[in-house]
């Protein structure tokens, strides 16, 4: 398999000029599996860097230059990223910068992890066998920590140890289906933004632990700015996966309102509680449906693979049967056990409307959820196809 190792540069002569030879003569002859190249995207260094890679192309054919204006270092690897999937046809792209703060014999150990199955491999610096450089100072540890922590919680994900690491191995399979051109952050936090997606498409992730190293060389390229940058950009994508629960929840609640409606119109015609129940419930399902599929998930109206209207429709109402079953045996079973009507707060309620508001809230809900996400539209927790060239 091609994998390209990204190393995003602006005035690093002195680092490149030590790097390519450590990566030619060292590392890449250790890995016979797979086809190593270096791409160099390059910001237009004043200091001569572009020169000392051009002329490392004339020794070896896989080393390219990119050469870019400067804006970051989110954009300077989005455009590298791109490069390799659409110029180079790389299998996977390893970041990786060139200033000896990643030790380039961790490289196998990434494509060890990938090769064991993982779609993203994590240079964890938070795992058992990883460290941070000693010479930093006890802020820069404490900033370094509390990043990855606030991703951590924000996120709610404690699988992974170190959001903010700067080495990672991520297959295109899954890279492919990020959108580089509108990342949150130009700068440091670009890497929250495509570990988040990345994650969120359903990839197996693995943090192989690694030793980061103090610079030798050059200046560091985060600041305090950026750290504050990188929690706006956690909390942002936090934001924005809040949005269709909130809209289900929304929807969820005018269902509600039908279905309390309905029941209630139902009992008065002389119905018995359980069967305005399940009428109730039904009324209220297709209303959601109309919602749902008109404002909710209208995102995933172009994924054929999920079926048309009338499709969906007839999906969202045999996997929604559960739910009518649930609350129609737990109105039955309420009224036997309490009786028709029972007292709340000194008022006589009748019992089906009583434990409606319960059921819904603890049991259908979150059922729902989880079927509209993984039944009928099938988009909150969309796994890749597995690339094709793998085999």
């Amino acid at each position: 398999m091609k994998i390209v190792v990204i190393i995003p540069t602006y005035n690093e002569k002195e680092n490149i000029e030590r790097m390519i030879p450590v990566l030619e003569k060292e590392i890449f002859p250790q890995i016979k599996n797979h086809e190593l190249h270096i791409l160099i995207a390059d910001d237009t260094s004043p200091d001569g860097t572009k020169e000392v890679v051009q002329k490392y192309m004339q020794d070896y054919k896989n080393v390219h230059l990119l050469e870019g204006k400067k804006e970051g270092l989110g954009a300077a690897y989005a455009r590298a990223m791109r490069y390799a999937m659409d110029k180079m046809d790389a299998y996977a792209v390893i970041e990786f910068d060139a200033d000896f703060q990643h030790d380039p014999h961790d490289i196998p150990r990434l494509l060890a992890a990938m090769d064991d199955g993982a779609g993203y491999v994590i240079g964890s610096r938070y795992v058992k066998g990883g460290a941070i450089p000693k010479e930093w100072g006890f802020d820069r540890k404490i900033l370094s920590r509390f990043g990855s922590l606030f991703a951590r919680i924000v996120w709610w994900n404690f699988s992974i140890h170190d959001m903010t690491s700067g080495l990672k191995l991520t297959k295109t399979d899954y890279l492919k289906k990020v959108d580089l051109e509108h990342l949150y952050s130009k700068t440091f936090a670009y890497k929250l933004n495509i570990l988040h997606d990345v994650v969120k498409m359903g990839a197996k992730v693995k943090e192989v632990p690694i030793v980061f190293y103090e610079r030798t060389a050059g200046q560091s390229k985060i600041n305090k700015k950026e750290s504050f940058e990188s929690m706006y950009v956690v909390l942002r994508l936090r934001v924005d996966d809040s949005k269709r629960i909130i809209k289900f929840l929304f929807v969820g609640g005018t269902g509600f309102i039908v279905q309390l409606v309905i029941t209630y119109l139902f009992i008065f015609l002389g119905t018995t509680q359980w069967m305005a129940t399940m009428v109730g419930a039904e009324t209220a399902i297709l209303s959601n449906f109309l919602l749902n599929n008109a404002w909710t998930f209208v995102d995933t109206k172009h994924v054929k693979s999920q079926g048309g209207f009338f499709n969906r429709l007839i999906k969202f109402n045999i996997a929604s049967l559960l739910s009518i079953g649930i609350q129609t045996l737990v109105s039955y079973l309420s009224v036997k056990e309490f009786g028709e009507k029972i007292l709340i707060f000194g008022f006589p309620i009748h019992t089906a409307i009583a434990i409606l508001f319960p059921t819904i809230i603890f049991i259908v809900l979150p059922l729902n959820y989880l079927i509209y996400n993984r039944v009928i539209w099938k988009t909150h927790h969309l796994a890749l196809e597995p690339n094709k060239k793998e085999s």
